[in-house]
C-alpha cells in the first residue's frame, strides 16, 4: 500500500489540491500532511489546513472558488461568471467526485505531530522501514528544507521524492485557473521525481564508489585483528614471527581505516 508524506510549510489550501488530486486519480489512499517544527518560520495549523482542502474542495464541487488566505480571505467566486454551463458542470461534476473520495472511508488523510528539525532524518528513515513504497511530495515545503530532506532520501535510498511542476505561466489573478481540472499531465503540468534526474543518481553513485574503501577497510581491520588473536592462540608456541607480521598488517589497517573514518577522500 502506498502512502503519500506531504511536507507542509503554507495554510494555502490550493497548493495541497493538486498533489492530493494528482495522487486519488493514481490509486493512492493514505495522505499524511507533515511540518517541521522551526521557530524561525510561522507553523501552519495542520488541522486547519486539512479542513479547508476538505472545504475548498466542496466549494469547487458546488462551483465556487473561496479564498481562504490573505486579504481576499472568505471572498467567494462564483465559477458560472468563468466558465460556461457545459464546463462548469463538468469541473463540479470532477470535484464532487474527488471530494467524495477523500471523505470516504476508503482514504485516510490525517495530519503528523510536527518534526523537530533535529530528528527529520530519523523520521525519514521510520516511514521508510514502515511502508518501502512511501512517496515523499515537497511541492510547497520552504526551499530552506529541500536540500535537508533530499540528503535524507539520498541515505535512505528512497526514490520516490516528487514535486508538482506547472509547465504553463500561472495567473495568481485567478487561482482556479491553476488548479488540476484545468491542467493536463505532461502538457500543462508534470509531477517530477527530483531523484530520477540523471545528475543525482550519477552523484548517489559516487558517494556509494566513495563510501566503499572505508567499508572494506573497517571489516578488513576487524578480519585481520580476529587473524592475530587466532594466530596468537594456535601458532604462538611455533612462529611467533608469522604472529608479529599478522599484528602489523592489522595495525596497519586499524590506521588506515582511523584516517579514512575522520579525513574521507574527496574528489577534486
Amino acid at each position: 500500500m502506498k502512502s503519500v508524506y506531504i511536507f507542509v510549510t503554507t495554510d494555502r489550501p490550493d497548493i495541497y489540491i493538486n498533489s492530493i488530486v494528482h495522487w486519488l486519480k493514481k490509486g493512492i489512499n493514505q495522505i499524511f500532511l507533515i511540518q517541521v517544527e522551526d521557530n524561525n518560520i510561522e507553523q501552519v495549523k495542520l488541522n486547519l489546513l486539512r479542513l479547508n482542502i476538505y472545504n475548498l474542495l466542496k466549494d469547487l464541487a458546488s462551483g465556487f472558488y473561496r479564498y481562504y488566505t490573505g486579504t481576499l480571505r472568505d471572498t467567494l467566486i462564483d465559477l458560472s461568471n468563468e466558465y460556461n454551463n457545459h464546463d462548469l458542470a463538468e469541473i463540479k461534476s470532477k470535484y464532487n467526485s474527488w471530494y467524495s473520495q477523500i471523505i470516504s472511508d476508503d482514504i485516510r488523510c490525517e495530519t503528523v505531530p510536527p518534526i523537530k528539525y533535529l530528528e527529520l532524518k530519523q523520521y525519514i528513515s521510520s516511514i521508510y522501514k514502515k511502508n518501502k513504497n512511501v512517496i515523499i511530495d515537497v511541492t510547497p515545503v520552504s526551499k530552506i528544507y529541500i536540500a535537508d530532506i533530499l540528503a535524507c532520501c539520498l541515505l535512505e535510498n528512497i526514490n520516490s521524492l516528487y514535486t508538482f511542476e506547472l509547465l504553463i505561466t500561472p495567473d495568481f489573478g485567478k487561482p482556479w485557473k491553476i488548479l488540476i481540472h484545468e491542467l493536463d499531465e505532461g502538457k500543462q503540468y508534470k509531477y517530477s521525481n527530483l531523484v530520477e534526474t540523471p545528475i543525482f543518481q550519477e552523484s548517489a553513485k559516487a558517494i556509494l564508489f566513495r563510501t566503499t574503501p572505508l567499508l572494506i577497510s573497517i571489516v578488513g581491520t576487524i578480519l585481520f585483528v580476529s587473524l592475530t588473536l587466532a594466530a596468537s592462540f594456535f601458532f604462538g608456541a611455533l612462529s611467533s614471527f608469522f604472529v608479529q607480521v599478522v599484528s602489523i598488517v592489522g595495525t596497519v589497517l586499524g590506521i588506515i581505516s582511523f584516517f579514512l573514518i575522520y579525513f574521507p577522500i574527496r574528489g577534486k
